[in-house]
């Protein structure tokens, strides 16, 4: 984020943006490289011409909704990134207008509660309250925020500058699956992919996958092989898995009703293969991993 700030400014030749980094546990926030020092917020912090909430893994929307409530009321303009998104969802009792979140976490919440507001677009705008899917995306919004008061010439330059080559609208919708984001695959081996994330809860046989896709079992075999250097059936069982993770991780689902939504027929099953895959048990990894 301050990145597209700091080029902004570099484009213009002179500081018409600056921004604070703020936290209910001031000091070093952050990961690995990317570590910022952040002061301590205060009520007056969210009094600003824009507030951004980055969230984390351990997000919780008690310590900066009032300040989100705040700036609403003063019709000043929000974003909540991935993260930030998915707590505000959660713990807003009534939404009104249609929401967004990072596809991992729609996928989550749509399994676990009933959001008929929730969309799979990259950004949504209600009235100055923008949820965002965030990561790689970040930039983007960032630059088509800027948009609206730089010049397109100078928007253009700053994406130009950050090697954007195509500015993706909030319209734009997320790529939801490994389906979504082709990475120069095989057509027909993203739509086996895609096939297979729409069959989670209850998984199709591998002949019926091949027969979908008008091909032979054999040809689906060596389709994988090649691209992905693993076989249809284990890709399945992980794409099933991963789902099973996330479920075990941010949510407080029981452990049998997840092995169901995710093709599994008992916990002992999914508790088996999820051991060979992630090296502990499920119960294992939601006590060491939990974040809800």
């Amino acid at each position: 984020m301050t990145t597209v700030l700091e080029t902004a400014n570099d484009v213009q030749n002179k500081t018409i943006f600056r921004w604070r980094t703020i936290s209910d546990e001031p000091g070093l926030v952050g990961k690995d490289n990317l570590l910022v020092r952040a002061e301590p917020a205060n009520n007056n912090d969210c009094l600003k011409q824009c507030l951004i909430v980055v969230g984390g893994q351990q997000c919780d929307a008690k310590a900066w909704l009032p300040r989100v409530r705040a700036m609403e009321r003063l019709r000043r303009p929000v974003l909540l990134l991935s993260n930030a998104a998915t707590s505000y969802i959660q713990k807003t009792a009534s939404l009104t207008g249609t929401v967004t979140t990072h596809w991992g976490d729609l996928l989550v919440l749509r399994e676990t509660g009933d959001f008929p507001e929730l969309s799979n677009n990259l950004v949504e705008n209600n009235n100055g309250l923008l949820t965002c899917a965030g990561k790689a995306h970040t930039l983007e919004v960032m630059i088509e925020i800027l948009s609206e008061i730089l010049c397109p010439e100078d928007t253009l330059e700053i994406a130009n500058r950050l090697i954007i080559g195509n500015l993706r609208r909030f319209n734009h919708e997320q790529p939801a699956s490994f389906g979504g984001n082709n990475l120069n695959l095989d057509l027909q081996l993203l739509d086996a992919l895609e096939i297979m994330e729409q069959h989670i809860e209850e998984p199709i046989l591998m002949a019926e996958l091949a027969q979908l896709l008008g091909t032979s079992t054999r040809q689906l075999e060596r389709l994988f092989q090649t691209n992905l250097q693993t076989s249809p059936g284990r890709m399945y069982r992980k794409i099933r898995l991963k789902r099973a993770r996330r479920l075990i991780s941010e949510t407080r689902m029981p452990l049998i009703d997840i092995a169901i939504s995710c093709g599994f027929a008992s916990t002992s099953t999914m508790a088996k293969v999820f051991r060979l895959e992630y090296g502990q048990s499920p119960k294992r990894y939601r006590e060491a991993n939990v974040v809800c």
